[in-house]
């Protein structure tokens, strides 16, 4: 007699039967602790109240995105697109999403005065289009019983929002790291210390994830015109899981770092301080005094906290001073003056028996490139050049 205990049992039986048949490897269990670790680190960004809370949901997104997409990916391997055919009604990949969300996030932590707008969400509206076929697909894929990865619609648009995905992500990480670098030009000319402000990291990761996308495109050319897009899920483990850790890498750059805040309110100091304007034209006058009293650029380790130091002033002080006052960079301050005194002794005939490296190293230059790049965009002219000139007059 078939009882409830023997029910019980074939479940059991089942259910083990079903595991051990499951293609599980290596790759997959790698994609598998992915996905776990990208939706930990996804919430923690999307939940956690930190200073910089609207720029780290936009991060948090990244991370949700590429783990919803690997989710498809198993769904693939293991098959479960075959045996629950309502699985394919579920949209897993918003990857057109991915540039915007990336972009957005540099654009908070290089400008802490930026506000999302709702303008700005045209930059998701290419999701949409994603989410559209995607339902198509399943809609496809039920009516015919078949997988979504094997419709007509998914031949003919999955190729065309791979590329776009690409694009997207090129575009958008372009104008994420032109942020980067303007946000280091603008630390570099009011702090002393930048290192600890700078943003190299995020710089790197953007950099290889762009570089990671490209390779989608060989990938993708190769599969559509060689194998009429029969390449199986596993021909592409090796970019998933590249790109699944790499995303986890800057979730977890962006999570576990310290919020920079100093900026916003330096930036609004300056804002505040600069109707001060006669104020300010009176302490630049008086530091170009400073600086041609002590000879502090012959120092060819000058830094502006080390000026700041000798002036007994506070770096950012010294820094606004400099920008507003003389509308100059710290560096270009002191090689204007650098710059005057290899002129000076080139034209003393006391100096003729000096090599101009000797002479540039005596005038506070630290560097043979340096000194010629700034002395060609001061004069016009290389120092050999104005050497040589000197000698015909």
């Amino acid at each position: 007699m078939f009882t409830q205990t023997n029910y019980v049992i074939l479940l059991l039986v089942s259910y083990r039967y079903s595991m051990i048949e499951l293609p599980v490897n290596i790759f997959n269990f790698i994609i598998f602790a992915s996905i776990i670790i990208g939706i930990t680190f996804g919430l923690l960004l999307l939940l956690v109240k930190r200073i910089n809370r609207k720029g780290n949901r936009f991060l948090g997104c990244i991370p949700m995105i590429i783990a919803l997409w690997n989710c498809w990916v198993l769904g693939i391997d293991f098959k479960l697109y075959e045996s629950f055919l309502s699985l394919n009604l579920i949209p897993f990949q918003y990857s057109l999403a991915l540039g915007p969300c990336l972009f957005y996030y540099t654009k908070y932590i290089t400008d802490q005065s930026f506000n999302f707008k709702k303008k700005y969400l045209f930059h998701f509206a290419p999701v949409l289009i994603e989410v559209i076929v995607s339902i198509v697909q399943g809609f496809e894929s039920i009516e015919k019983g078949i997988p979504n990865y094997d419709t007509t619609v998914f031949f003919i648009f999955s190729p065309l929002l791979q590329l776009g995905s690409i694009i997207s992500v090129v575009i958008y990480s372009f104008y994420a790291l032109k942020a980067i670098r303007n946000y280091h030009i603008w630390i570099n000319n009011n702090y002393s210390n930048s290192h600890g402000y700078n943003l190299n990291w995020l710089y790197r990761l953007i950099c290889i994830l762009t570089v990671l996308w490209l390779l989608w495109v060989p990938y993708t050319i190769v599969d559509y015109i060689v194998f009429d897009y029969e390449l199986g899920v596993r021909h592409y483990y090796p970019l998933y899981i590249v790109m699944a850790i790499i995303t986890i890498w800057i979730s977890a750059e962006g999570f576990l770092r310290p919020e920079v805040i100093l900026l916003d309110s330096l930036r609004k100091s300056l804002r505040k301080d600069s109707v001060r304007s006669d104020e300010i034209i009176e302490q630049a006058k008086w530091l170009k005094e400073q600086m041609e009293a002590n000879l502090f650029y012959l120092n060819s380790e000058l830094t502006l906290g080390i000026l700041a130091k000798e002036l007994s002033l506070h770096p950012n002080n010294v820094s606004r001073i400099i920008n507003e006052g003389l509308k100059k960079s710290f560096s270009d301050f002191v090689n204007e003056y650098r710059i005057n005194a290899v002129t000076q002794k080139l034209s003393d005939a006391e100096y003729n028996k000096i090599t101009l490296l000797g002479i540039a190293f005596d005038c506070g230059f630290s560097s043979k490139t340096t000194f010629n790049r700034v002395f060609k965009k001061a004069v016009g002219k290389t120092p050999l050049e104005y050497k040589e000139e000197l000698k015909r007059i």
